[in-house]
């Protein structure tokens, strides 16, 4: 939290008790908590700064979602409704709870563990939770924010690295500086760092990444690497594909940006309304084909994760 200046984090499975009402407090920080009573595991929390000008927010009541909130007030724009959000796997994604977390506020950011699977946003496979969250994003009309790389790296080595820890906005008009998975602390689901500016006029446009392709084919051509190490020579089963796959993207993933410099992310709310129409026509067309190419599931379980 201090190295990286974090002003509000968001946490998953917490595995905090009600019993415990002080446990794992942080100096300069308020937190907020949502204990899970009836089973094991579980759980959310949110730290804000004090420096803050935030406060916490009833959540209503849900069906498979666990959340935390806290409404930010800020110059400059509307009030910001910030929620820790978990999906406990292999609990199915419900409409319901989505749109009465979106309806907290006028502007709106649920960022957590999501355990939804999709191509679109990073995951080797489609699963049940990543296609009914896809198809939600037009008729809710929220947008998702996902990092480049993976977030969750299971302690099965035979399971794929996967994108399930994602923000989604509706009605946020920061600009979008970054988002990237950060290789830190000991858990399978790496923190994910979130960072947004002020809407335009604020600040300048974040400058694109530059990638050394250069440096890129010379990591690639080293082929005894740990991520590669882990494919066997004599491949026999689909799993052992899959897993091969897996470990060479990955691989390729991390390559690239570690050979990237600079920071931004093109954000859809700068193109005219026009484009953005397209935009969505041009993905409602895509989905039905990835449903298709897609359609194995694949269900993992969570584990402790922090943004």
């Amino acid at each position: 939290m201090s190295d990286y200046g974090i002003d509000i984090a968001l946490i998953q499975e917490t595995f905090l008790k009600p019993n415990r009402p002080r446990a794992c407090t942080i100096a300069g920080y308020v937190q907020l908590r949502t204990d899970r009573t009836h089973a094991s595991r579980g759980g959310t929390a949110l730290y804000y700064s004090r420096s803050l000008h935030c406060c916490p927010i009833d959540i209503p009541p849900l069906i498979n979602m666990e959340a935390t909130g806290c409404r930010l007030a800020m110059t400059g724009h509307r009030t910001l409704i910030i929620v820790s959000v978990y999906l406990p796997s292999p609990k199915p994604l419900h409409r319901r709870d989505l749109k009465a977390l979106l309806a907290l506020g006028d502007a709106v950011i649920l960022f957590g563990d999501f355990n939804c699977k999709n191509p679109r946003w990073g995951c080797p496979v489609l699963d049940y939770n990543g296609d009914k969250l896809d198809r939600l994003q037009d008729r809710l009309d929220f947008e998702i924010i996902a990092p480049p790389t993976a977030t969750h790296f299971p302690h099965n080595v035979t399971h794929r690295p996967s994108t399930i820890d994602i923000a989604l906005t509706k009605g946020v008009a920061l600009n979008l500086n970054q988002i990237e998975t950060l290789h830190k602390l000991t858990s399978d689901h790496r923190p994910v760092l979130l960072k947004m500016g002020p809407p335009d006029g604020g600040r300048p446009n974040p400058t694109r990444k530059i990638t050394d392709w250069k440096r890129v084919s010379t990591a690639l051509e080293k082929i005894d690497t740990p991520p590669l190490n882990s494919i066997p020579d004599n491949i026999r089963t689909t799993d052992e594909i899959d897993s091969a796959i897996g470990a060479l993207t990955n691989h390729i993933r991390t390559v690239v940006e570690n050979a990237s410099g600079g920071s931004g992310i093109p954000d859809r709310r700068k193109f005219p309304p026009d484009i953005l129409e397209l935009i969505r026509a041009k993905n409602k067309a895509l989905r039905p084909r990835e449903r298709i190419s897609h359609s194995r599931v694949s269900i993992q379980s969570a584990s402790s994760n922090a943004k």
